[in-house]
């Protein structure tokens, strides 16, 4: 009874805490937001905006991120829009009418992959809306068709990722099974294949894979996932330095990584896990939430105490986190750590405690997985007839080609025939008309042989030769004049 007590007492005083430390950011960013100024220039309100939007609360940040949106776009400032829209569309992912806001925004930047890529995160951020709040009936419906366009391979990548990536939410929502990891692979290879831009469907991704692989119990995939999560962190957290985000901070996003990582210690060695708990310990006094988790509820020392066999001193451990822990899976993982621990420091009270709930909970969950196989056979089953519908659909495209390729060359066929007809009459009629030319040609050498003949035969009159003299010339006189004249 005192235990909890004290723990009740320490749990209220890190919520204090919590709520003073959000005060306190809450009231620099209030302060910042007063520096601004009329006759600032867009970099600066942009500058100062970022600043203000790292150190307000969640809840205040949509205003603020729409505060920095109006100065991008009229100084066409597109980095900051490609920047800002996705994290927005994050933020407010239970607002349906929001997302076609976004989109106009993004309409703004310049053709390209940017555009494309924030376009396509909106409509993932859609999916994710409607898979969460339609019927399980419409679900199933919705699902089909995104099957479908996700069969019917397009010309362009990231309308390929967006159908893929919709398979993968809405699977997600109605099974856990093989069908969803497969798709989930699929997914990865597909977004190891994009530009460089998409780091918000990576980091998307990466968390929603190592949250996967730990619910499954694969803790090998599930770490792979979560250390290129990190690298992914540090890549961000670099950039954002060099453009100048003092408070941008990614202590929580690494310490939630790391704690994930602990929890999947059967696939890390010992030094892995001192190392993970160390860091641990250093991001938790930068935040109250963080200082909870590690030094209330004491979650990775748990998972260290697990790693290194103290079963004994990790049973309280695990008591302690399973009474401030709600999410289901969570538990679920827990009270299998905790059964263990207790089995092998022989604790029977702990072991009894933990194996009533966890037989309660598993037992609901083989129900869960027994329906989750049914709908994973009926979705195979749609994946194989839509398939089959396609290959069909293919066939008889292919066979209407070779019908109009035969169609095609039949013509051909006849058309060169008809050539070949009207070329030999045109070859016919040339040869004609050569040999005509011919005849014409020797009966006019033959007409000009006879007239040489009849004018320069002695026999017309006038035509004689005249006698020459000893020196070859004619004589002249009136014969001369004669034949002057008869000419």
């Amino acid at each position: 009874m005192k235990r909890t007590r004290i723990f009740t007492l320490l749990v209220l005083l890190m919520a204090s805490h919590l709520a003073l430390f959000s005060q306190r950011r809450q009231e620099q960013a209030d302060s910042l937001h007063k520096t601004l100024r009329a006759g600032m220039t867009p970099n600066d309100s942009i500058r100062i905006l970022y600043d203000v939007f790292d150190l307000s609360r969640q809840s205040e940040k949509v205003k603020v991120g729409d505060e920095m949106i109006g100065v991008a776009v009229r100084a066409k400032r597109f980095d900051v829009i490609k920047d800002m829209v996705p994290q927005l569309a994050a933020f407010e992912y239970e607002n349906r009418g929001r997302f076609d806001e976004l989109h106009k925004v993004a309409d703004l930047l310049p053709e390209g992959n940017d555009k494309k890529s924030v376009q396509t995160f909106i409509e993932v951020q859609k999916a994710v809306y409607d898979g969460q709040y339609a019927a399980p009936d419409e679900r199933q419906k919705i699902l089909v068709e995104y099957l479908k366009e996700d069969i019917n391979t397009k010309e362009d990548e990231y309308q390929n990722l967006l159908d893929l990536y919709r398979v993968v939410l809405f699977l997600g929502y109605s099974t856990d099974g093989n069908m969803y990891m497969e798709y989930l692979e699929r997914l990865e290879k597909m977004l190891n294949t994009m530009p460089d831009n998409s780091d918000a469907f990576h980091s998307r991704f990466y968390t929603t894979a190592a949250n996967y692989y730990t619910r499954k119990g694969l803790p090998e995939k599930a770490v792979a996932a979560d250390k290129n999560l990190l690298k992914l962190i540090d890549k961000m957290d670099k950039r954002y330095k060099e453009q100048g985000r003092r408070y941008r901070n990614y202590d929580r996003y690494r310490y939630l990584c790391y704690l994930r990582m602990l929890s999947n210690y059967k696939a890390l060695s010992l030094k892995e896990v001192e190392d993970l708990y160390n860091k641990c310990k250093e991001l938790a006094p930068g935040s109250p939430d963080l200082e909870n988790d590690f030094f209330v509820k004491r979650r990775p020392e748990a998972y260290m105490l697990l790693k290194k066999g103290k079963y004994a001193e990790a049973v309280p451990l695990l008591e302690t986190a399973l009474a401030t822990t709600s999410n289901q899976t969570t538990r679920l993982n827990m009270l299998a750590e905790l059964k263990a621990a207790a089995d092998s420091s022989n604790n029977e009270k702990a072991l009894l405690g933990a194996l009533k709930e966890y037989n309660e909970r598993l037992e609901k969950r083989l129900q869960m997985s027994s329906e989750e196989a049914m709908l994973e056979l009926r979705m195979r089953y749609e994946v194989k007839r839509i398939e089959e519908e396609k290959r069909q659909a293919e066939l008889q495209k292919h066979q209407l080609e070779i019908e109009s390729d035969e169609k095609l060359i039949s013509i051909s066929l006849i058309a060169l025939f008809v050539l070949a007809v009207i070329l030999m009459f045109l070859y016919k009629s040339h040869f004609s008309l050569i040999h005509k030319s011919r005849d014409l040609k020797d009966d006019n050498q033959k007409l000009r042989d006879r007239i040489e003949e009849l004018l320069y035969d002695g026999n017309i009159p006038g035509s004689e030769e005249l006698p020459t003299r000893p020196n070859g010339n004619k004589p002249k006189g009136d014969n001369d004049k004669k034949s002057c004249r008869r000419d």
